[in-house]
Parts: structure tokens; C-alpha cells; sequence
């Protein structure tokens, strides 16, 4: 019994020892892991830090916009809560796969101790095709959003945005100068929230697609006035210049780079588009130049909402107006395109005077004023005309854009990557 006490109590010892050098060991692990947590965080949120505040530069202080010089980024490290941080900016790391034009690529790379982490960020200029209806200062002094408007996607309003009954609002809705008081009582219907304060200029940055037109895409200019017709039909165009016979086009070899402008006069277009393009009436010499005059319905070869996987991009750049003439009876007018009217707006031809119906748009506006496309009766009431508008945000626009579309002067973040 002696012996038997004796191995039992040593061989407890022996149990308690293996056990505490266990856990000592899983003691230690604990505190290696907790250590390699805190470094793995702290120099996560120094990179973050740093690709952060040189994303804000960018925002400020945009390269090549404005008269702003290139900026490299900050090369030499920048201590930050007892870590560092370089970031390096680059315009030859990513490109847009449609227009190839250059993006703007950051690099943050943190260090702390031993530790070391990278977040990139991809930036490109920010365009006002992301709008369903961008409306500047002027938008405020015209027309009302009425019951039977709708628009299904980002709307900012530079101004005071007005209503009268019950427009539906689908998007996130943004106005410098918030909502006119009187329209409350008529209850528009936001859906995805009003925000005020929020301030994004109108940019004359159409003057890009001027340039773009004149190396690589098809420009006519000289001192004539005579008015441009395109006809679109699929990968091709029948144009014309005033009264010269028409042409027929093969479109990408028309304008390699997808850009069509008219620096003198206005310019008709209608037709089915197949492929990127942006056609631009830029003369603003005068009162009745500079318009893009739609006469007859404008459609994708393909329509991105059956098919999202549809690459069919059309922008369409006035000075002064964006025209919806044609037809005075037609009751449903349907174009696809984001529309920028620099001077003006979207007009209807006769809105007061033509049959009542509804213009569709598959895209967005961009306009500096916001005019009636109908008499303000409630469509299918006796005396009603012209057109309620239906605006419809194509979702591909978040990303991409037709070629060299009016860009706000901003970058905004494409991607982020760690």
C-alpha cells in the first residue's frame, strides 16, 4: 500500500506538470495571438488612414481638372499613430475596358513593427451619367415634378427642388436647397430618402468631347450653320449635312472612338444604336444653335434591361437644349440615352398643343433648367397634353458611360481593394 501511495501521488505530479506547462504554453499562445491582432489591425487602419487622406487630396485638389497639376501621391513615409504610411497614384495601372481612357490607381501601403498591409484604390473621373436627373441652379425657376412624374434612380437638384402632387422620386434624391416648402403639402413620394446640403456644381467639362471628337472620332466644323442628321441603324448611320445627299456609315470606322460633334448648327437624331457613341451639338454662338433636335424615337439594339449584359451606350451633349420634337400625335415617345443640356434642358415641341402621352427615357437628365413637357392637367383628364415624363436610370451608368460625357471635374472610387 506504501508503494502504491507513493507512484499514485507522483504519478498526479507528474500529470499536474504536463498540465501546467500546457497551459502555459496556451497562456503564451493567447498573448502571441493577441499581439498579432493588434499589430494585424493597427497597421490595417494606418494603410486605410493613408488611402483616405489621399483619396480626399484627389477630391480636392483633382489632377488635370481645373488647371490642377499631376500629383504622385505621398512618397515619403508619414508617420501615423506610431506606424507609417507611402502612397503612390498612378494613371497607367487601369483602364477603362470601353473607352480606354486612363483611371487613376492609389496605393497605401502601412507598416507597423514588423507588420505591413496595402489597400488600392481604382479612381476615375466622376460622370454625370450616374444621374437619372441632375437639374442645376436654374431648375428651381421653371417647372414642377407632378403626380405621373417619376424617376427611377439618383436625382440632385442644384437649386430648390419643386413639386406638385405626387411625383415618385425611386432613387436616393439630393438638393442643395432642399424642397420648396409648398411642395410638402402635395406629399412627393421619396423612396430611398432627401437629403439637403449636398452641392455638385455644374462643369463645363463638355469641351472634352469637343477635343475627343477632333482626334479619333468624326467632327464637322467650318463657318457653316447647316444642320447635322443622323439616322442610327444597328453598327451603322445615314447621315446628312443640310442639304447634301445622304450617307450611309459603317459607325466604328465613322468614329473610331465613339464621339460625333457638330460645332456649327444643330443636329436630328433618331434610330436604333448598336455600340458606344456620343454625339454632341456644341455651337454656342447663338439663340437656336447648339441643339440636339430627337425626331423620332432613339433605341439601344439591344435594351440592357432584358439584357444587362448589353454594351449599347448612347450620350447626347447640347449647349443649349435637348429637343423632343417629331410626330405631334404620337402618344409614347421612347429614348435611350443620357441627356445633357449644358445652357437649357429637355424641351417638347409644342407640349401644350400635342396629344397627351408619355416620354420614357432610359438613362437620365442632366440640364441646367427643368421646363413643362405637358399642360399640368393629370394625363387622361378631358383638355390634358403633351407628355408625363417616366425617367428610368440605366444601372450600367454607375460604372461606366458613354465615350467622354460631361464629367463633374471630380473623382469618385470605383473599387477598393486590400
Amino acid at each position: 500500500m506504501g508503494k502504491a501511495s507513493i507512484l499514485l501521488v507522483a504519478g498526479y505530479s507528474v500529470l499536474a506538470l504536463i498540465l501546467g506547462v500546457s497551459n502555459n504554453e496556451i497562456a503564451t499562445q493567447a498573448v502571441d495571438n493577441s499581439l498579432a491582432y493588434y499589430e494585424s489591425a493597427m497597421v490595417r487602419n494606418i494603410a486605410i488612414a493613408g488611402a483616405n487622406m489621399a483619396a480626399n487630396h484627389l477630391f480636392l485638389n483633382p489632377p488635370f481638372q481645373n488647371g490642377n497639376p499631376w500629383w504622385d501621391g505621398f512618397g515619403s513615409p508619414i508617420d501615423f499613430d506610431g506606424g507609417t504610411f507611402v502612397v503612390t497614384v498612378d494613371s497607367s495601372s487601369s483602364i477603362d475596358p470601353f473607352s480606354g481612357e486612363p483611371r487613376l490607381t492609389l496605393r497605401s501601403e502601412g507598416r507597423f513593427r514588423d507588420s505591413v498591409h496595402t489597400v488600392s484604390l481604382v479612381m476615375r473621373p466622376s460622370s454625370f451619367a450616374k444621374f437619372a436627373v441632375y437639374a442645376g441652379p436654374s431648375g428651381a425657376m421653371n417647372a414642377y415634378w407632378e403626380t405621373g412624374d417619376s424617376a427611377l434612380g439618383p436625382v440632385h437638384s442644384e437649386g430648390v427642388l419643386k413639386t406638385h402632387g405626387y411625383p415618385f422620386f425611386g432613387g436616393k434624391t439630393t438638393a442643395r436647397n432642399g424642397v420648396d416648402s409648398t411642395s410638402w403639402s402635395g406629399h412627393p413620394i421619396f423612396s430611398a430618402g432627401i437629403e439637403s446640403g449636398i452641392s455638385i456644381p455644374m462643369n463645363k467639362s463638355y469641351r472634352r468631347l469637343d477635343h475627343a471628337a477632333q482626334s479619333g472620332g468624326k467632327y464637322f466644323g467650318g463657318p457653316s450653320g447647316d444642320d447635322l442628321t443622323l439616322v442610327f441603324k444597328g453598327d451603322s448611320v445615314t447621315w446628312r449635312r443640310g442639304m447634301d445627299p445622304d450617307t450611309t456609315s459603317y459607325l466604328p470606322a465613322f468614329a473610331p472612338n465613339g464621339t460625333i460633334v457638330l460645332g456649327k448648327g444643330n443636329v436630328h437624331v433618331s434610330g436604333v444604336v448598336k455600340g458606344r457613341c456620343t454625339v454632341g451639338a456644341l455651337d454656342s454662338t447663338g439663340v437656336g444653335r447648339g441643339r440636339i433636335v430627337i425626331d423620332d424615337d432613339i433605341r439601344y439594339q439591344q435594351d440592357p434591361v432584358a439584357n444587362p449584359t448589353s454594351t449599347d451606350m448612347l450620350g447626347l451633349v447640347a449647349y443649349r437644349d435637348v429637343n423632343i420634337d417629331g410626330d405631334k400625335h404620337k402618344t409614347t415617345f421612347r429614348v435611350d440615352a443620357s441627356m445633357f443640356a449644358y445652357k437649357e434642358g429637355v424641351t417638347v415641341t409644342q407640349y401644350n398643343s400635342r396629344d397627351p402621352g408619355m416620354f420614357y427615357t432610359l438613362g437620365g437628365w442632366i440640364v441646367e433648367n427643368v421646363y413643362p413637357t405637358s399642360n399640368g392637367i393629370p394625363l387622361g383628364s378631358p383638355g390634358s397634353k403633351g407628355y408625363k415624363c417616366k425617367i428610368t436610370f440605366d444601372n450600367r451608368f454607375r460604372i461606366f458611360s458613354p465615350p467622354y460625357f460631361p464629367t463633374t471635374g471630380m473623382y469618385e472610387i470605383l473599387a477598393w481593394h486590400e
